[in-house]
C-alpha cells in the first residue's frame, strides 16, 4: 500500500510540473504576441519618426529618443522570438533561421538600424543579454549581414517594420 501511495504521488507530482510548465511557456507565446503587438502600435503612432530612423535621416533629439526605444523594443521581440524557436516552443529551425535572415537583411538594407545599433543602444549592450540564445543570435546576424553585404545581395523583407528601401 505505502509503495502504491508513493507511486501515486510521484505521478501527481509529475503531471503537476508538465502542467506547470506547459503553463509557463504559454505565458510565454502570450507575452511575446503582445509584446509584437505593442511594438506595431509604436511604429504606427510614430511612423514618420521610425521611417526616417531607418533611412538614416536626421532626427530632432526628441525623435532620435522615441526611435531609440522603439529599436530597443524590437530587438528585444526579435531576440525573445528566436529564443522561443531555439526552445521548441515555437516553430522550427527552419523558422528560427529565417528570423536571422530577415533581421540580418533589414540591418543590411536599412542604414538607420545600423546607426541606431551603433549607438550604444544595442544588442550587445542591452537588456537582449539575458536571453539565453542572445549570443548566437548576434553572431549568426552578423555573419549573414556580412555576407549579403560582400554578395551585394538584396532579399525582399518586410517592410512594413521600417518602410520602402
Amino acid at each position: 500500500m505505502g509503495m502504491a501511495a508513493i507511486v501515486l504521488s510521484l505521478l501527481f507530482v509529475g503531471l503537476q510540473l508538465k502542467q506547470s510548465q506547459q503553463l509557463a511557456l504559454e505565458e510565454n507565446v502570450n507575452y511575446s504576441n503582445e509584446r509584437q503587438n505593442a511594438i506595431r502600435d509604436l511604429i504606427v503612432a510614430n511612423a514618420e519618426i521610425w521611417h526616417q530612423a531607418c533611412a538614416g535621416e536626421p532626427l530632432d533629439p526628441v525623435s532620435r529618443i522615441i526611435a531609440a526605444k522603439i529599436y530597443d523594443a524590437w530587438i528585444d521581440h526579435v531576440v525573445g522570438e528566436y529564443g522561443l524557436r531555439a526552445e521548441g516552443v515555437r516553430q522550427s529551425d527552419e523558422s528560427r533561421q529565417r528570423i536571422v535572415e530577415e533581421f540580418a537583411a533589414q540591418f543590411w538594407i536599412y542604414p538607420g538600424l545600423r546607426e541606431l545599433s551603433q549607438s550604444g543602444r544595442d544588442w550587445h549592450n542591452g537588456a537582449v543579454e539575458t536571453f539565453a540564445f542572445a549570443g548566437e543570435f548576434v553572431a549568426l546576424v552578423i555573419a549573414r549581414r556580412e555576407e549579403l553585404e560582400s554578395n551585394g545581395i538584396k532579399p525582399e523583407i518586410d517592410t512594413a517594420w521600417c518602410g520602402r528601401t
